[in-house]
């Protein structure tokens, strides 16, 4: 997925999408409630596609922002190290060192507060994630109780087609039984 252009996994879950509301269309026009449920899984499947994609997007744009953050923390830190190494006076020194902590108890305090919202996306995330899951499984349950009850109305439907065909057969040898006993 992650090698694919963006508009091709666009177009792809489009199509999967719509092919899955045809299906799902016709399989409610036709009385086919396989062919339906077929159709409301692909819906579902392009769906979580489309989140698994905006969230693989989301994750790679955390990680640019991450190393662009650690690039400036760097130079950052270079910086401060370029003044320490100039610094000739002992109070210049300390100006210097000063600063150095002033400046590192800032930094720490950005990057704790990088981390505490990184955190609070990963379980965000976490928490989407399961609950994609928890939705995919129960469309997928409900798809397979669909399925078994079409399986039974057809099973149901057979054996009452069978037995009319029974009680056609019996009647047609009844008939040929009176029209040979009025012969």
């Amino acid at each position: 997925m992650s090698d694919a252009r963006p508009a091709d996994e666009a177009r792809k879950g489009l199509f999967a999408s719509v092919t899955g509301k045809v299906k799902e269309v016709a399989g409610a026009a036709l009385g086919n409630d396989s062919l339906a449920a077929e159709g409301q899984l692909q819906q579902a499947e392009a769906a979580a596609r489309k989140d698994a994609s905006t969230q693989e997007a989301v994750a790679r744009a955390e990680a640019e922002e991450a190393a662009r953050v650690l690039a400036a923390e760097n130079a950052v830190a270079d910086r401060q190290e370029q003044a320490a190494e100039q610094a000739s006076a002992v109070r210049e020194e300390q100006v210097r060192r000063e600063a150095a902590a002033e400046a590192v108890a800032r930094a720490a305090e950005v990057e704790r507060q990088e981390v505490v919202q990184t955190a609070a996306v990963e379980a965000e995330t976490r928490s989407e994630l399961q609950q994609t899951a928890a939705e995919a499984a129960a469309e997928k349950a409900e798809a397979a109780r669909l399925e078994r009850e079409a399986e039974a109305r057809y099973a149901a439907e057979k054996a009452s087609a069978d037995a009319a065909e029974k009680a056609a057969a019996r009647a047609r040898e009844d008939a040929e039984r009176l029209a040979r006993d009025a012969s």
